[in-house]
């Protein structure tokens, strides 16, 4: 952490409008303080936060006004199917899972998976913001359903109940041991589950909730999506366990299940947010499109670049509106 370069947005809010438009240039413009993606960033935060302190600001009852409350469940369910998905039970248990299929050293076993996750959250940082989060979060939740359908199929069809004649194995109800090319198949799904979990679900359960919200009511709604991850994460620590041991296979089944739904909750109902600002959540939401279709129009960060491309925006120092000395970016027509 003491390596990343501070947010520019938070060194705008503190009036570091220097600092904040070097941190940009690393991020957009290899360097360039005059790159076109650059300056489109370093205007909209300069408008995002010029609108905030113009608000006032507002209590949670603001949150269950029709046109915010929508999104206020949206962000919420996201982050309870983040974790009814599966993807905690196949971490917190993991090591039972494999010493289900009889796998030679369940820890070993383990730990790849814990270095999957890790290692396949990183490319998510970088494709998110290509390719968009809906296509993301579809295909995530497609995949972990696929994924769970067949390891609980493999378990359930060729598994048995643990005549419990290891003691080692005292703590499991459920075996495939008998088959080791199935306990195999077994880990090389839950490899999957996992690597598609990181990779889509993963990061977008949380930045999807950060971005759908007007500033405004955007850090209590943030809350409440980030309580519900909580709340339905101690439920699954809670219950898991017994059906683990008394439901066995049929376990993945019903996460498989949470998949499917959660598939079909979030194609009719999550719109794509890629390359849209917060103050252009309210368009992207109201806008009475079915959330399969995009917005038809540019974004606001779009529109910067194209307007600063043509020369209609340019640096000029600025300090009678703070103060103090800064950067910031103001429109100036070409003549």
């Amino acid at each position: 952490m003491f390596l990343f370069p501070k947010s520019p947005r938070w060194l705008a809010s503190k009036d570091c409008w220097e600092e904040a438009l070097q941190v940009l240039s690393k991020l957009h413009g290899q360097g360039d303080v005059n790159h076109p993606k650059v300056l489109a960033e370093y205007k909209e935060i300069q408008e995002a936060l010029a609108l905030e302190r113009e608000q006032s600001a507002t209590g949670f009852q603001e949150l269950i006004k029709p046109r915010i409350f929508k999104r206020v469940i949206l962000g919420m369910s996201l982050q309870m199917w983040s974790q009814l998905c599966g993807m905690n039970v196949m971490m917190y248990y993991i090591v039972y899972i494999m010493q289900s299929t009889g796998a030679g050293s369940p820890l070993l076993t383990a730990s790849i998976q814990y270095i999957l996750n890790t290692a396949l959250t990183l490319p998510a940082i970088i494709y998110l913001d290509k390719f968009g989060r809906r296509p993301a979060i579809l295909i995530g939740f497609f995949l972990q359903a696929i994924f769970l359908y067949l390891e609980g199929g493999l378990q359930g069809g060729f598994g048995a109940p643990n005549p419990h004649t290891d003691p080692k194995l005292d703590a499991i109800s459920w075996t495939v041991a008998d088959h080791p090319a199935v306990g195999k198949a077994i880990i090389a799904l839950s490899y999957l589950f996992v690597c598609s979990f990181a990779t889509t679900i993963g990061p977008t359960s949380w930045t999807y909730p950060a971005e759908i919200y007007p500033a405004k009511v955007r850090a209590k709604a943030v809350s409440l999506a980030t309580a519900s991850n909580w709340i339905w994460n101690c439920l699954l620590a809670l219950f898991v366990p017994p059906l683990l041991w008394s439901i066995n296979w049929k376990m993945y089944m019903i996460f498989a299940a949470f998949n499917t739904a959660a598939f079909i909750h979030m194609f009719l109902t999550a719109p794509e947010t890629k390359g849209y600002t917060l103050e252009e959540m309210d368009d992207v939401f109201d806008s009475g499109l079915p959330a399969w279709r995009k917005l038809e129009r540019k974004s606001r960060m779009e529109e910067l670049e194209k307007e600063i491309i043509e020369g209609n925006l340019k640096i000029t120092p600025a300090h009678e509106a703070t103060g103090v000395s800064a950067t910031h970016v103001t429109p100036e027509k070409q003549v």
